[in-house]
């Protein structure tokens, strides 16, 4: 059996960063967050993915 990958909703990225629904929508079309979207109220991103988003992220603001 295949393992499920983790992910993390959008809720939770916006409550562990201290942030407003609005600043992950400027990740996503600015910084190219891969945000996936299956209606207008569930959004997440895999955790995996996040996290080298977030790592490249780091690497070029430097």
């Amino acid at each position: 059996m295949e393992k499920l990958e983790e992910i993390i909703t959008k809720k939770e990225l916006m409550d562990y960063y201290g942030i407003h629904r609005d600043t992950i929508e400027v990740w996503v079309k600015k910084y190219n967050l891969p945000l996936i979207e299956i209606s207008t109220h569930i959004k997440y991103v895999k955790k995996d993915e996040f996290l080298k988003w977030e790592e490249n992220l780091k690497k070029n603001s430097k």
